[in-house]
């Protein structure tokens, strides 16, 4: 048999972008309408958020908080 190589990376299944949607709308529910997440820098943000709560259970997701802080700040803005 003769394996064939793909370019890029493998698409991701259908049911896993419907729980990232549908757990981005439980939290635009919760939120107030100025705080809503509306683009990835706002995701980035609420990921850094998210690392910090948890940083003071298990110190080392500090690395994580650097990541989303970091990537929040390329992002700039874009859908």
């Amino acid at each position: 048999m003769k394996k064939e190589l793909t370019l890029g990376t493998a698409a991701v299944p259908d049911r896993e972008m419907n729980f990232v949607t549908k757990i981005r709308e439980l939290l635009n529910k919760a939120l107030p309408a100025a705080c809503q997440i509306k683009t990835a820098r706002d995701a980035w943000h609420m990921g850094a958020i998210c690392a910090l709560t948890v940083t003071f259970i298990f110190p080392p997701a500090v690395l994580a908080l650097a990541y989303c802080v970091i990537k929040a700040k390329k992002k700039g803005g874009v859908k």
